[in-house]
């Protein structure tokens, strides 16, 4: 019975010591904009993995896979292009 109480309290540490994959942080979208994060096998841009976006009404829509090469784009809600 010990054995089984020791076996159980070890499964259970490890799974929580067992560090998760690392999450990949989104860049805020500014008001006004609407926000483009789309992630590539690599820099050269060429097949693209997965997307997150978020609407001028601040709806986010994704597909695919979030990890890889990433870059973020925007857009002014207006139609004019961004100012940087």
């Amino acid at each position: 019975m010990i054995r089984r109480l020791l076996l159980a309290a070890a499964i259970a540490g490890a799974a929580i010591v067992l560090p998760a994959a690392p999450a990949q942080a989104l860049y805020p979208c500014p008001a006004g904009k609407m926000c483009l994060h789309t992630w590539y096998t690599d820099s050269s841009r060429t097949q693209v993995r997965g997307t997150y976006s978020v609407n001028c009404e601040g709806t986010p829509h994704s597909w695919g896979v979030r990890q890889g090469y990433l870059v973020f784009t925007t857009q002014n809600c207006d139609g004019n292009p961004p100012v940087e």
